[in-house]
C-alpha cells in the first residue's frame, strides 16, 4: 500500500480505530472535529479543530488529503459538497449520507429494492399520527426522521392513549408497525470501488435501554438464515451504488422472515468484534474500499461475544484482565458519562454459549 493521507470526518471512537488501522498500514490521517477531546486526536496524525461547517477547515482537509471519507452519518451533507467544489476525493460521495440521515428516505431506498421493512407511514402532526395508528395498527414505534440513536428520539405506543404523552417538536416523524422478532442480528457489507463486495459474518445483538449491550459471533442462527441476511445485506450495498462500508442492522421475525430495520455507512458498533476475531477487521476493509484496492475476504478465526463498556461500567471494566482470549479497547474519552460508549471488549473463545456465561458473570 502506497503511503497516502486519508482524511477523516469526525474525531470519534470509530474515528481513532480507522486511524488505528491506517497507521499500521503506514497511511497518514487527518480528522476534522470540533471538539478539542475528540478521542480521534489520540491517534490521528494531524486534527483540525474546527466544526464541520466551518469552510475554512474542509478546504485545509481537501489541500492535504488524498481521499476523504467519514465516520459517523450525521456529518452535514453540505461537508461533501464544499469539499467536491475544492476538488477533494471522496468516493463514497454525500449519497449515503443523505439516503441514511433520514428514516423515511431509509426505509423507501430499501424497500424499492425489495426487501422486506416493517409498515411505515410519514407523520407530520397528531392527526396524521393518529391516522398512522388507524392504518398500520398498534404496537407501534414512532421515530424522528432524523437524529436520535441508541434509542433517543424513539416512543413505543401500545395503546391510542400513549399519543397524549408525546410531545411532536420535530417536523417529520416515521410510524412503524413494531415486528415480533425472535432475534436483533446485524451485518456488516462493504463495496469497493471495483464493485467487489464482501461482508463479516452475521452477529445477534442483544440492546439495554436502546444502547447494544452485546454481539454474539457466530449468531445463533441457523446457516441458511445467516446467508440469507449476507445476501440481502450485498442486495442492498449494490442496489444502492453504495461504495465503503454499510453496518445493517435486522430482526428476524417469528414468522421466519428477514426485516431491514437500519443501516449506517461507516464502521458499526456490532462489528467491533471483527479486530480480534477476524483475519481482516472491519476498519481494513473501510480503507481497502475507499482506496480502490482489491478487499480481503472475511473470514471469522475465533467465536466471540463483544461487550460494550459504557460510562456507568467503569468498575466492571476493573474486573476484567487483558489476556490470550479477552481484548480491552478503550477509546480514551475525557469523562465517563452514564450511557456514553468508553470502550468495548471482546471475549474469544470456541463455545459461543460458555464465553456468554463469562461475559455474564463480570
Amino acid at each position: 500500500m502506497t503511503s497516502k493521507t486519508i482524511g477523516i470526518l469526525g474525531g470519534g471512537q470509530l474515528a481513532k480505530m480507522l486511524c488505528d488501522s491506517a497507521n499500521k498500514k503506514g497511511l497518514r490521517t487527518i480528522i476534522v472535529d470540533p471538539s478539542e477531546d475528540a478521542c480521534g486526536r489520540l491517534s490521528a496524525t494531524k486534527h483540525i479543530c474546527q466544526s464541520y461547517s466551518f469552510k475554512g477547515g474542509l478546504v485545509e482537509l481537501a489541500k492535504e488529503s488524498d481521499v476523504i471519507t467519514y465516520e459517523f452519518e450525521n456529518v452535514p451533507a453540505d461537508c461533501i459538497e464544499i469539499l467536491e467544489k475544492q476538488k477533494a476525493y471522496i468516493p463514497q460521495g454525500k449519497k449515503p449520507l443523505y439516503i441514511s440521515q433520514h428514516r423515511i428516505r431509509e426505509k423507501t431506498s430499501v424497500a424499492n429494492l425489495g426487501v422486506k421493512t416493517a409498515e411505515f407511514v410519514k407523520v407530520e402532526n397528531v392527526e396524521q399520527l393518529k391516522e398512522g395508528i388507524e392504518k398500520i395498527g398498534l404496537p407501534a414505534i414512532l421515530k424522528t426522521c432524523s437524529g436520535g440513536y441508541d434509542g433517543k428520539g424513539q416512543w413505543k405506543i401500545e395503546k391510542v392513549e400513549d399519543v397524549e404523552s408525546i410531545e411532536l417538536t420535530k417536523k417529520e416523524y416515521i410510524l412503524e408497525k413494531m415486528i415480533a422478532f425472535e432475534k436483533e442480528v446485524s451485518c456488516l457489507v462493504v463495496r469497493g470501488l471495483s464493485g467487489d463486495i464482501v461482508t463479516f459474518p452475521v452477529g445477534e445483538n442483544i440492546h439495554k435501554n436502546g444502547i447494544l449491550n452485546v454481539t454474539i459471533v457466530p449468531a445463533r442462527i441457523e446457516k441458511n438464515l445467516d446467508k440469507k441476511i449476507q445476501e440481502i445485506s450485498k442486495k442492498i450495498i449494490k442496489g444502492l451504488g453504495f461504495v465503503g462500508p454499510l453496518g445493517i442492522e435486522y430482526f428476524v421475525g417469528r414468522d421466519g422472515e428477514v426485516y431491514f430495520n437500519e443501516m449506517a455507512p461507516r464502521p458499526h458498533n456490532s462489528a467491533h468484534y471483527t479486530m480480534d476475531a477476524c483475519n481482516v477487521s472491519q476498519f481494513d476493509l473501510h480503507l481497502e474500499s475507499i482506496l480502490g484496492e482489491k478487499l480481503e475476504e472475511p473470514k471469522l478465526i475465533k467465536k466471540v461475544v463483544m461487550l460494550n463498556i459504557l460510562g456507568e461500567d467503569k468498575e466492571k471494566l476493573e474486573k476484567v484482565v487483558e489476556a490470550e482470549n479477552t481484548k480491552i479497547h478503550i477509546y480514551g474519552k475525557t469523562e465517563w458519562k452514564i450511557g456514553r460508549k468508553m470502550g468495548h471488549i471482546n471475549f474469544l473463545g470456541d463455545d459461543v454459549e460458555k464465553i456468554l456465561e463469562k461475559v455474564k458473570s463480570i
